[in-house]
């Protein structure tokens, strides 16, 4: 049985298909395979992480989701003559409706947008209080360890609620 046959297998479990996939691709396809069907709160945090990307016709190249507003940017990427990329265009989603962007259009927002976040993380990068924790290469996780810590972090920086004060008394 060929990896493809495997992949589609576990997909169609999920009620997904791929229809094709280059050689040189799958390896790579049955480790996404695998992490996207874990039966975990990880597989079901990267199931909805990829949700929205099903929604649309064409290949999300990037998305950008604020809090009210929501652009998808539209690929493949094709060249132009003068060697620019430009996405087939995007969506603009708004509480107000949908707007559809023509590819310039949508190359001058996603630049624009791309700017402004990386302004915004790197005034919090460089913040004085950040300066102790920054490191010049991304740590691995210790899973156990590490999400322990982010669960008590969590805990601490959020009120108690009704019940969780009677969890605590009852213990």
């Amino acid at each position: 049985m060929s990896i493809l046959s495997l992949i589609n297998a576990a997909l169609q479990k999920h009620g997904w298909l791929i229809a094709s996939l280059p050689i040189d691709e799958e390896d790579r396809a049955a480790q996404l395979i695998k992490l996207l069907v874990e039966d975990n709160a990880d597989g079901r945090a990267r199931r909805h992480t990829l949700q929205p990307w099903l929604w649309y016709e064409r290949p999300v190249r990037e998305r950008f989701d604020g809090q009210g507003c929501c652009l998808t940017v539209e690929g493949p990427i094709y060249r132009s003559r003068d060697g620019t990329g430009y996405p087939l265009g995007s969506q603009l989603r708004t509480e107000f409706g949908w707007l559809d962007l023509t590819p310039e259009e949508t190359n001058e927002l996603a630049d624009e947008v791309r700017s402004a976040i990386d302004l915004t993380l790197l005034r919090w990068f460089t913040r004085p209080d950040m300066a102790e924790r920054q490191l010049p290469s991304r740590q691995s996780r210790d899973r156990y360890f590490d999400d322990n810590v982010a669960r008590n972090l969590i805990l601490s920086a959020t009120p108690l609620t009704a019940s969780m004060e009677q969890d605590a008394h009852a213990n």
